[in-house]
């Protein structure tokens, strides 16, 4: 489904890229030059927008109103987000996904820190499938605060790399979007937390130690 949304929208990527460019926008050429940030942002981003969709899914019809409600917006926002990044990525002729080890990108020491979330977690706010499991069998009241409590901890870690990009990113239509989603996600954790705590609970630890 991933690919299929990244070719949907690849030609407005493209729009958006060439934009101001003249008649030349088609020519190769003219393809604005990524550098690291703005290819690994994007192949980092992708892998850890997924996850939040699959979370998002896994409460499709069986989380309460507001719950359900917030997931869809996420799923859908988050899937939009992830054909730009996929589509940036095949036109700058760039692997979907990295060859390496995630964040190597940045350049401040966060790779594979704060990921909080158990064994097999690679970047920040990751859920380990053992919590992924857990939601999928969650019913009623635990299933809202199981995934209250996971969204949040995964738009936390999420923020790491999305301000990284914000303030190193080459491209600026990369940044604009880093800057979007570092928005976003501030306004979707604060929503968050208040269904939470109407729940009469609190949010897991922050996968950066900050909140």
């Amino acid at each position: 489904m991933f690919s299929a949304i990244a070719f949907m929208v690849i030609g407005a990527v493209a729009a958006t890229l060439f934009a101001g460019r003249g008649p030349a926008r088609d020519d190769p050429a003219r393809v604005p030059t990524a550098g690291r940030v703005d290819i690994g942002f994007s192949q980092d981003m992708i892998s850890h927008h997924q996850q939040a969709v699959t979370m998002s899914q896994a409460v499709r019809g069986r989380a309460g109103p507001a719950v359900a409600q917030l997931a869809l917006g996420i799923e859908l926002n988050q899937l939009k987000e992830i054909g730009h990044m996929q589509g940036w990525l095949a036109l700058w002729n760039a692997p979907q996904v990295p060859s390496g080890p995630p964040m190597t990108w940045m350049t401040n020491g966060h790779s594979r820190h704060g990921a909080g979330a158990g064994a097999g977690a690679a970047m920040p706010g990751l859920a380990s499938q053992q919590e992924i499991n857990r939601l999928g069998e969650a019913k009623g009241r635990d299933l809202d605060v199981r995934f209250l409590q996971l969204m949040i901890r995964h738009h936390e870690g999420g923020l790491v790399m999305t301000t990284a990009a914000a303030r190193s990113a080459t491209i600026p239509q990369v940044r604009n979007l880093a800057v979007l989603m570092t928005t976003e996600q501030h306004k979707e954790i604060a929503t968050m937390a208040g269904l939470l705590a109407a729940l009469g609970h609190r949010p897991l630890p922050s996968p950066t130690g900050r909140r």
